[in-house]
């Protein structure tokens, strides 16, 4: 054929296709007008009747945060103005009141406050529930919402009306934005020249490691605390994961990593399927240390992911109470043209078993979200709040009980944590005197 019959050949075949495709994309176009009618309808009304001038970015920014806000408690929007201060704070800039947020029965929780940080200080404590933040009133606000209100200078002050963890009345607290502590490995005694003694039970080689979160450097200060414990020539490890709000889903991946040899140690799910696997690696595995991992319902996220992991390859025994079900991935993404972002969630975790961690109005009410324990053993509320108090006397090397008899707070050195029924459970299984069916 000659070559000018067959360019007129290609782009008649193009133009066929074109017009075949225009029935649908017309039919498509149809339906995003009649979708997004009333959203112009409104925007329209506001601005011929409304009594004041209007500033269209405020109406935009109001429209896309509603969007968010009736998609997920994670998910949000960032403006233009809020944007920079997000990203600084995502690239690790420590600095904040230190909580972590999560929704519960509705409203604003907190999972956990970050040990040493200046929420924790202040006497927050995990399980409280947040009812305003300066004065405004939380009721529908997302968990993402909640987060941008906390977020400030450092030096700045924030005033939190709270009712706390197994009280009656609220009450009005004060906090400074600071410096937030990112040590996040401790052990189960403190010395006075603030080392931390690792061994729980030295007569039968029970080690003992509390992570209090997941950040950049949770991995590296593990890592060197479990080398003392090998060198002690310890038999079990309690790792205990209660009151642990998560963070970087790539540290609690090489957690994990650190005791299996080979298989799946997590996957996560969009809405296509699966989008990312991550399997163990042979190197630097310990598969003589016998692992109990001790949980609580304010183990969250990736503190969730080592628990289940282990759990799920039988690597270890979990006791303790059902963590608290947040296991969603969020991505922050770049409007095009504008210089603002949504956090959007994208997926979600899914353990080796094939169940999935994260807690949904359509789960809440049966078993399967969260992490159950193997061994249960439940705390009333004065357990829980005198357990939070003396990892703070242990944590900060202040006595908050001088008279330690009700707290079982030890104000001597070395410092200890308090000896609860559920470390006194997970002691029984590392010795193995108690197992899941016991």
């Amino acid at each position: 054929m000659h070559k000018h019959g067959l360019v007129w050949v290609v782009l008649f075949s193009v133009m066929a296709l074109m017009f075949l495709q225009l029935p649908p994309m017309a039919a498509k176009q149809d339906s995003v007008l009649h979708t997004y009618a009333s959203l112009v309808e409104v925007d329209a009304l506001a601005r011929q009747q409304y009594v004041d001038t209007i500033d269209d970015n405020r109406l935009v920014d109001g429209a896309i945060r509603g969007m968010m806000r009736e998609l997920d408690p994670y998910s949000g929007y960032l403006s233009t103005k809020e944007l920079p201060s997000f990203e600084r704070r995502n690239r690790g800039d420590s600095y904040g009141v230190g909580v972590e947020l999560g929704m519960q029965s509705g409203r604003i929780a907190i999972i956990a406050p970050v040990a040493g940080g200046p929420a924790e200080r202040a006497g927050i404590l995990a399980g409280d529930v947040l009812l305003s933040v300066d004065g405004r009133d939380l009721d529908g606000r997302s968990v993402f919402d909640v987060e941008e209100m906390l977020a400030g200078r450092p030096g700045t002050r924030v005033s939190l009306r709270v009712q706390h963890f197994g009280g009656t009345e609220p009450e009005v607290i004060s906090i400074t934005r600071g410096i937030v502590s990112i040590h996040t490995v401790r052990g189960f005694a403190r010395h006075t020249d603030g080392s931390w003694d690792y061994c729980v039970d030295p007569s039968v080689g029970v080690a003992y490691v509390r992570v209090s979160g997941f950040h950049a450097n949770t991995l590296r200060d593990f890592d060197e605390a479990l080398a003392g414990i090998e060198k002690d020539h310890a038999r079990s490890l309690i790792l205990d994961l209660r009151f642990d709000p998560g963070g970087l889903m790539n540290q609690a991946v090489e957690m994990v990593d650190r005791f299996v040899s080979e298989g799946l140690i997590l996957s996560t799910m969009s809405g296509r399927g699966a989008v990312d696997e991550f399997f163990a690696t042979e190197a630097a595995t310990d598969s003589a240390l016998k692992l109990v991992v001790l949980v609580n319902g304010s183990t969250a996220s990736a503190a969730e992911i080592v628990a289940g992991s282990l759990q799920a390859q039988h690597r270890a025994v979990v006791v303790g109470e059902r963590s608290f079900g947040k296991g969603s991935v969020q991505h922050l993404i770049h409007l095009v043209g504008r210089k603002a972002a949504v956090k959007l969630t994208v997926a979600l975790y899914r353990l080796p078993d094939g169940r999935f961690i994260h807690r949904t109005e359509q789960n809440a009410r049966g078993k399967s979200w969260g992490i159950q324990p193997d061994v249960e053993v439940r705390l009333g509320d004065d357990e829980t709040k005198a357990i939070q108090r003396s990892r703070q006397a242990v944590d900060n090397a202040t006595d908050l009980d001088r008279s330690a008899g009700s707290t079982g707070i030890n104000t001597a050195f070395p410092r200890t944590i308090l000896l609860d029924r559920q470390l006194e459970a997970a002691i029984q299984v590392a010795r193995g005197t108690l197992g899941p069916s016991s």
